[in-house]
């Protein structure tokens, strides 16, 4: 077979018009100049005599620059400044119809290209990694789409749904965003944290981590699509653990997030933050244990509210397609349970659910002007008087979605801005009314008030943990954190403070068994992959929390929660020993 990729008196042609360049041009500039020569040279000239030609070339470049601090008891540990540029490369061959991608074979597990860049702006050097990145791309999309033909030649397909949605062409472009801090400055604030906890001889480990980021993502596809976005990213963590004496491991956090550093520098109520926290940790130290397990009315205020909101719901609303398998890979096919409740109640019918990558201001820093896909932003209606109306998803069609809702974000849908709303919001004394109503149903002694919730994520250092659970439609239930601060709420208003609780496995159809919500919202950052997660799921927690997790950030306004019944339990497990000697900053 005769190759004619690139001729290479073509690319030597390429080459020499790219040195006539002027060395002056702009950094951005030569970025986009590079990705739309290679992308014109790719789409007129990248063929193999006999194969597919690509239909569809989009090419991304993120540049960033970013700096990460951490440190413990006022100590600092390892910091880093660092910048680098990454392109990918996505390329389909065949038609929207049917072509390379939505297929899971041996040695198939995605697509595309990829490649670190130069810093230097150097066109010629960038237009031959992009070249490199293509060939390699394209080489590889022939092979999947042979190996999925073949895997569904002696199959009848169920669903006919393509491979590509359709897409009006979009252009944009955004000034850089502000410059990233001075090492040293990040250094002060996160020190300056850190070093409170020497006055609290009860925690036992503690870090603070700081990450600011200053990105710019640059795109072009052969429909006509393109854009210059700044990705400006900033986070604060505070994690802080100590054991009660009969060995209960305990812990609590603190997480800021916002897209430029100032926003956290600037905030004066840091340092109170965090002296609250470890004056928290503390108290739950001599607090009660639940002595059996509880079936109750459960009450969600806050923060609880959010993370729940966060930790049950937010997979769910991501509109993933099950790929095309191999027949070996096809005994069970599982995706998100949400895909078959279209048209269904999965709120009460006086919930709306909707997410807003437009929305900004007012603490949200989850949104954007266009998505990975170079689509822009918008609001979508999730959910209305409780019935599941779409979900998030991108140019990937997906059963019962029409088209993109915008929400491209890395490798497939996730939310930016999630807002909750009720129309028949209560006061604090309506729900805690409802609540004690509830109990008397019940002829329950007391109810369960859960004010802050615990974040996987954010785990302190020694609290590493590698759980192993499943997850998937049959099960329909999520492993929820254990709650940091809970109440028992007796009838006559008394509170009680329980030194942690766990809840048994919760699945998605408690949403719609909400008793009542509050009239107004906690807004409530949180970073995280949102995609969902089917089959045998490993989650892996700790670290120093020196970055939020990959997957983009998410803002979600959720107003408090009552439910009707939960199962909550003291968690399970055996104790580990507390330390034998005393700490070392309080020994006598």
């Amino acid at each position: 077979m005769k190759n004619t990729i690139f001729l290479s008196n073509t690319f030597v042609a390429a080459v020499a018009l790219a040195l006539l360049v002027p060395a002056t041009a702009a950094g951005e500039d030569v970025l986009m100049q590079a990705m739309r020569e290679e992308l014109a040279r790719t789409m007129d000239e990248l063929r193999m005599e006999g194969m597919d030609e690509p239909y569809f070339v989009a090419y991304t470049i993120r540049d960033n620059e970013q700096v990460s601090v951490g440190a413990s008891f006022g100590a600092l540990l390892p910091s880093s400044t660092s910048r680098t540029r990454w392109l990918g490369v996505e390329l389909r061959v065949g038609d929207a119809s049917f072509d390379n991608t939505n297929f899971r074979g041996m040695g198939f597990f995605g697509g595309g290209g990829s490649a670190s860049l130069p810093l230097t702006d150097d066109v010629v050097e960038i237009r031959r990694q992009i070249w490199l990145a293509t060939d390699d791309a394209y080489k590889n999309a022939l092979k999947q789409i042979a190996a999925k033909r073949a895997a569904l030649q002696n199959e009848t397909r169920v669903e006919d749904l393509g491979d590509l949605s359709p897409q009006e062409p979009y252009e944009y472009a955004e000034e850089p965003g502000a410059e990233l801090p001075r090492l040293d400055e990040v250094e002060g604030l996160v020190r300056d944290l850190s070093i409170r906890f020497r006055d609290m001889p009860h925690i036992m480990d503690s870090r603070v981590g700081a990450h600011a980021a200053r990105g710019r993502t640059y795109y072009v596809n052969s429909e006509g699509s393109s854009f210059i976005r700044s990705d400006p990213t900033a986070f604060l963590s505070v994690t802080a653990q100590t054991q009660a004496d009969d060995g209960a491991m305990l812990h609590d956090f603190r997480a800021v997030h916002a897209h430029g550093w100032d926003d956290i520098a600037n905030r004066g109520d840091l340092a109170a933050e965090v002296e609250a926290m470890g004056a928290a940790i503390s108290e739950r130290r001599s607090a009660s244990a639940l002595e059996d397990r509880y079936i109750g009315p459960v009450l969600f205020e806050g923060q609880a509210a959010a993370e729940l909101t966060a930790q049950v719901l937010l997979p769910r609303l991501s509109g993933v397609r099950t790929p095309e398998t191999e027949r070996r890979f096809s005994a069970r096919r599982s995706g998100n349970p949400f895909l078959d409740k279209l048209g269904a109640r999965v709120l009460p019918r006086f919930m709306y659910l909707a997410d807003d990558a437009t929305l900004t201001g007012n603490g949200f820093v989850g949104g954007y002007p266009v998505d990975d896909d170079g689509v822009p932003a918008q609001a979508t209606s999730l959910v209305e008087n409780g019935i599941l109306k779409t979900l998030l998803t991108t140019r990937n069609p997906v059963r019962g979605i029409d088209g993109s809702t915008g929400n491209r974000r890395g490798g497939g849908p996730q939310p930016s801005n999630l807002v909750m709303t009720n129309k028949r919001g209560m006061t604090r004394e309506e729900l805690y009314d409802e609540l004690k109503l509830l109990m008397e149903e019940r002829e329950a002694e007391y109810g369960i008030v859960v004010r802050r919730l615990g974040n996987p994520g954010l785990m302190p250092a020694s609290g590493f943990s590698f759980n192993i659970g499943f997850a998937g439609p049959g099960a329909g239930q999520s492993n929820v954190a254990d709650a940091l601060v809970a109440y028992r709420f007796y009838p006559d208003g008394r509170e009680e403070l329980l030194r942690t609780v766990e809840f048994a496995g919760i699945a998605d159809s408690v949403f719609k068994e909400i008793v009542a919500a509050s009239d107004s919202n906690t807004i409530y950052t949180r970073g995280g992959s949102w995609g969902f997660a089917s089959g045998l799921v490993m989650m892996v927690g700790g670290g120093l929390g020196l970055s939020p997790s990959s997957g983009g950030t998410v803002t979600l306004s959720v107003p408090d929660l009552l439910f009707e019944e939960m199962s909550v339990r003291n968690p399970t497990g055996n104790l580990p020993h507390p330390p034998v000697a005393e700490h070392p900053f309080f020994e006598e």
